[in-house]
């Protein structure tokens, strides 16, 4: 395989290091590279480590890594995404929950379309079907165009933490945890923050906070 300045390496976010996966050992085969396995317990340190790290996850297992640890980081900007194994067209919440997303791979996609995909990744392009890639277009226009909040709003602070963790892809129940607050409270407070950015939803809410709150 051709390499360029925009060389990445894929790493495959998986249960189990050790189990060999079927699809990713055909995918070293026809690239000829190696795809290290990465553990959820291992992501979090990989944050501070690594830059430029394209994972690879399947998307029959997603569900299950992401209750193995929780605000796991994929939508971080560190994070290149690759999901394989898609079995049918996702939603456009589902799709911006893998956040950098790169490629996306259904079910029936051959070995060999997979590896010409993550070929062009590796290079520094992206590879996604044009429905899905129209999907995501729609919601950012749609953003540009109802996104009226100023970057300054009166939030509380309160507000702020809950936004934070939206960012993280926190659920109302994790979010009523962290805060001690009730979920029937934590529901009260994204009524008013949505209300407040003028968004419809906890995807455009996030949104709007990676772009205005600082880290």
């Amino acid at each position: 395989m051709m390499k360029n300045n925009y060389m990445r390496t894929i790493h495959f976010l998986c249960e189990d290091k050790k189990v060999t996966h079927p699809i990713v050992q055909k995918i070293e085969q026809a690239l000829e590279i190696n795809i290290p396995y990465i553990e959820p317990q291992d992501l979090m340190l990989a944050l501070q480590t690594s830059k430029h790290r394209i994972l690879m996850i399947d998307h029959h297992d997603y569900s299950r890594l992401n209750n193995q640890i929780r605000d796991l980081p994929l939508a971080n900007k560190t994070f290149e995404n690759i999901v394989i194994n898609v079995q049918c067209r996702l939603t456009t919440d589902e799709i911006l929950n893998f956040g950098h997303l790169k490629g996306l791979f259904y079910e029936n996609d051959s070995v060999e379309v997979i590896s010409k995909g993550c070929s062009e990744i590796i290079n520094g392009q992206n590879w996604l079907p044009r429905k899905v890639a129209a999907q995501l277009l729609f919601h950012y226009r749609n953003m540009v165009e109802t996104q009226s909040a100023p970057v300054t709003v009166d939030l509380t602070t309160r507000e702020i933490h809950i936004l934070r963790s939206l960012m993280t892809g926190a659920s109302n129940s994790q979010i009523a945890e962290d805060q001690f607050i009730s979920e029937f409270t934590v529901k009260s407070h994204l009524y008013q923050i949505f209300k407040k950015l003028c968004v419809k939803n906890r995807v455009q809410a996030a949104a709007w906070a990676r772009q205005h709150l600082l880290s």
